[in-house]
């Protein structure tokens, strides 16, 4: 099985795309490839994507990620909101899953390894996992033939979106790994601001053809 990170940035947020892709070097199993939506660029003086894309190879290749993470880059001059960005990200994406990671949100080493387990399980479209608020040392999963999974059965109306598990532990929506065929009968609402996320997981339990399944394991600090 094969799974695609996604990174999504606009003009303010690139300047921390180093760090992000720091991230994807240290996963414990690598993803098999690593997309990076950049919109924004524009804003930026960037009126030409190729010149922005050497400035983006130039960044990949002071972490060395080139040889052993396959990275593809993909701009866009005018601003994208979150939504539209993961739509683009998730049409793209050649991965079996998807992973979606926030520019600015450190990850935790061991997670594509653990998305790459949870997913073994044919039951699980769609996955959402427990944060740290804050700056925390991630925990080492030591028994991977063990993760913890609950199905999502419930999740408020907009405009709270808030999601509901068993275990009453946090969950955050916008870090959503999902089945590539999920992607395409299902889209992102790209015309707001905030919120996108959570109404994603909702078209989800909604709906009669796949499950979204959440594990308490904190495997994003939440910065922003």
């Amino acid at each position: 099985m094969k799974v695609s990170f996604c990174i999504t940035c606009y003009d303010r947020d690139i300047h921390l795309l180093g760090e992000a892709l720091s991230y994807v070097k240290n996963q414990t199993v690598k993803p098999d490839e690593t997309l990076i939506i950049a919109s924004g660029i524009k804003s930026l003086g960037y009126n030409d994507p190729d010149v922005f894309n050497e400035f983006l190879k130039t960044l990949i290749a002071r972490y060395n990620l080139e040889k052993s993470d396959p990275i593809r880059i993909f701009t866009l001059n005018d601003r994208m909101l979150p939504g539209g960005a993961r739509n683009v990200g998730g049409e793209l994406a050649t991965g079996d899953v998807v992973c979606f990671c926030d520019v600015d949100d450190p990850i935790h080493p061991q997670k594509c390894e653990i998305v790459k387990r949870v997913f073994d399980n044919k039951n699980v479209d769609a996955l959402i996992h427990n944060y740290n608020l804050g700056q925390e040392e991630f925990i080492m999963v030591s028994d991977l033939d063990q993760i913890p999974i609950e199905k999502v059965t419930t999740i408020d109306s907009p405009p709270s979106t808030n999601i509901e598990v068993p275990s009453k532990l946090p969950a955050t929506q916008g870090h959503m790994s999902a089945r590539k065929k999920v992607l395409s009968d299902i889209k992102y609402k790209e015309d707001i601001v905030l919120g996108e996320d959570g109404m994603f997981c909702q078209s989800i339990v909604k709906s009669s053809k796949y499950s979204l399944y959440y594990t308490p394991l904190i495997l994003i600090n939440y910065i922003t």
